[in-house]
């Protein structure tokens, strides 16, 4: 399913100081103070790290993958381009000891999608550095420790993943790239098929609020736990996390098999208590339960659907204010259906169309989508989203100011 747009942005919006500042920080671009800049300090250091992987280590590996995207977004017969090109470097050492793993992204963008505001438009289009992953993993003995900026990415579901609470939802985004998480994870192996894994996020700390630095957001870390195993054929987990900002106790179950049919099931009970009603427990959960079925027709084909429970959702349909697709980052409503088609003719050719739609207010989106590999690490998307609903639908056009969108993406991976 990697030809699925991973959106950051993917309209131009009225942008005000904090919508910028948002959209920098949740896309991991590095910015300094209130200057609007980004921080050359940082790059610095992670090309010192890169340095250091190289000398350090007598094999180090390289890797990484280019693309360029052109898209037009349509609305009200308005059409707008935009182009964006992208650059990602990997670097880690191949030691069997201690691994230092470096990761950094440049981006380029053109169109509606630098039309964030005059000053970040001249940035977007100059090129952005920022950093991906950069951690240092430690194993010893049956215990995998990892520092730094890495990927944590919990639950089996495609598209409503309850038990991840470390990456936002994004309808749009299914190419299972995650962004990374500062972090410190002690994974340890119990048995062969048998994990106990801890994570600590501690929140900024070093966010300065009147100067100086503030050590109580220490107080709004991530703190959890998660213990996987396989039952009976099932893979089976069983997970404890604890939010520090909303003070959110999250007790999590996942489970993943095949009965003929491949299911997945997975569940979430948030527990606060400052706003526990035990006459309300509906509220508290959240759960998705899917399924796939994979036969031969003329080539390899794969249905797969999901549904998904949100308790905290709105129940009843509710005029939304308007919105922007690049801030698409929750389901809003309680009831939700996932759906998607795939076909593979050969090793070079295949097919997708997947559906969200909201069971609530009836307002979805469809994404058809082919994809060919000209060569092992070369391929060629082309695939639209489009919008259905009313005007103040979740997923209506009006809403989101976009009625269809059309993507020409072509990736080279080295």
């Amino acid at each position: 399913m990697a030809w699925i747009y991973p959106t950051a942005l993917s309209q131009s919006v009225a942008w005000g100081d904090n919508e910028e500042t948002r959209f920098l920080e949740e896309n991991g671009f590095l910015r300094c103070g209130k200057m609007k800049t980004f921080c050359p300090s940082i790059i610095l250091l992670a090309i010192i790290l890169l340095f250091t992987c190289v000398t350090a280590y007598s094999d180090v590996g390289f890797s990484g993958s280019a693309y360029n995207e052109t898209s037009l977004i349509n609305y009200d017969k308005a059409i707008r381009y935009g182009n964006r090109s992208a650059l990602h470097l990997k670097a880690e050492s191949l030691s069997k000891g201690v691994k230092l793993v470096s990761e950094l992204e440049f981006y380029t963008m053109y169109g509606y999608l630098s039309s964030v505001t005059p000053e970040m438009s001249e940035l977007l289009k100059d090129g952005m550095f920022y950093l991906d992953r950069l951690y240092l993993k430690f194993p010893v003995h049956n215990v995998d420790t990892v520092l730094g900026k890495q990927r944590i990415a919990w639950g089996s579901s495609i598209i409503f993943r309850p038990t991840d609470r470390f990456n936002k939802p994004n309808p749009l985004s299914l190419s299972g790239r995650k962004e990374g998480v500062n972090a410190l994870s002690a994974k340890i192996y119990v048995r062969d098929l048998s994990a106990l894994e801890f994570v600590v996020a501690p929140a900024d700390a070093f966010e300065r609020v009147d100067g100086e630095v503030n050590l109580e957001h220490l107080k709004y870390s991530k703190f959890a736990s998660l213990f996987t195993t396989n039952f009976y054929k099932t893979d089976m987990a069983l997970s404890y996390q604890y939010n520090g900002g909303p003070r959110n106790h999250i007790l999590g179950l996942d489970m993943k098999g095949d009965l003929k049919l491949g299911y997945h099931l997975e569940t979430i009970f948030i527990y606060n208590s400052d706003s526990f009603k035990a006459e309300n427990l509906e509220d508290y959960w959240q759960s998705v339960l899917g399924l796939d079925y994979s036969f031969s027709f003329h080539g390899n084909w794969v249905l797969f659907s999901e549904y998904f429970y949100n308790g905290r959702g709105i129940k009843k349909e509710t005029a939304l204010s308007a919105s922007s697709v690049s801030l698409l980052e929750e389901f809003k409503y309680r009831h939700y259906l996932y759906s998607q088609i795939s076909y593979q003719h050969d090793i070079f050719l295949r097919g997708n169309l997947f559906l969200i739609w909201n069971l609530v207010d009836k307002s979805l989106i469809i994404s058809p989508g082919i994809n060919y590999s000209f060569f092992q690490n070369t391929d060629l998307q082309l695939y639209s989203q489009i919008f259905f609903g009313d005007e103040t639908d979740e997923y209506g056009p009006a809403r989101l100011g976009v009625g269809q969108v059309y993507y020409l993406k072509l990736t080279v991976k080295f």
